[in-house]
């Protein structure tokens, strides 16, 4: 069965990159957007402590009280910050709701500036989990999260022939927000029950940490007609392009069918970053 591919972009992030080394990260990444849509990320630097970090928040969040959860609900928010119940997303309709509970955060926008996905957070008190637990972590993740959004952007536009400039104005504060997933096993024998319903990202780019051996993430790929399934490895991230960047190149970047089946036997935490436009 086929597999995405893993790219290595560390010769792009050395200072010292040759030309050579930059536009192989720039022509694998460009195969991979144009054949599957995903790719797994390696060399990225994102430090492991900060991964391990985030998952671990997750955890603590997810294991609170219900009650407690849902105080922090994203209905209370505008802007969609905040807890999501399990079954409260429908991703895909001919399926039933997907069994996988969340909590959206990102950057702190005041009330006053608020808009669709931005605004601002929706923090658990302290007494429930302090700050070193959860708010730190996750804004600490964030940030490195950015940061490689705007690195794998600039890798895409670059792939495409285009000067960085074009990316300017969409780069000067972007819409990055995460959200923390966590998927109950897995019970259910009905065979429309899935922790995420098949979809696509409507947004610009999608960077995915997985719980690692926590496997669950399969890819449809249309060649074969199959459902590739993506591993749970350390240190690994997985990339796809969202509807926007399928759009803006015209389709040859593509934003491919995908979805969640925890098949790991327990609970698994994953962290998407979206990124998109204002």
């Amino acid at each position: 069965m086929a597999s995405i591919p893993t790219i290595d972009i560390s010769p792009y992030l050395r200072q010292q990159a040759s030309a050579d080394d930059k536009a192989a990260v720039k022509d694998a990444v460009k195969n991979a957007c144009a054949k599957y849509g995903f790719f797994q990320l390696s060399g990225h630097g994102v430090p492991l402590t900060a991964q391990q970090a985030v998952i671990e928040a997750s955890r603590r969040l997810f294991s609170l009280p219900q009650k407690q959860k849902d105080a922090l609900s994203l209905k209370n928010s505008p802007a969609r910050r905040g807890y999501e119940r399990v079954g409260e997303q429908v991703l895909d309709i001919n399926a039933l709701p997907d069994f996988k509970e969340g909590y959206y955060v990102g950057r702190e926008v005041p009330a006053k500036d608020m808009s669709f996905s931005r605004g601002p957070n929706q923090w658990p008190p302290p007494e429930s989990l302090p700050d070193d637990h959860f708010r730190n972590p996750i804004t600490e993740y964030w940030q490195y999260l950015v940061q490689l959004c705007d690195t794998m952007m600039e890798i895409l536009t670059l792939g495409l022939g285009h000067d960085i400039s074009v990316l300017q104005n969409f780069t000067r504060e972007p819409a990055a927000n995460l959200k923390l997933l966590h998927y109950p096993p897995h019970l259910s024998k009905d065979e429309r029950q899935f922790g995420a319903g098949a979809h696509t990202d409507f947004g610009a780019l999608t960077i995915l940490l997985q719980q690692p051996g926590k496997h669950g993430l399969q890819v449809f790929d249309r060649s074969s007609g199959e459902w590739i399934a993506v591993p749970a490895v350390e240190d690994i991230f997985v990339v796809n392009i969202g509807d926007l960047i399928q759009k803006w190149t015209d389709g040859e970047y593509n934003s491919t069918v995908h979805r969640v089946v925890n098949i790991s036997g327990g609970d698994r935490y994953s962290v998407p970053c979206f990124y998109q436009a204002r």
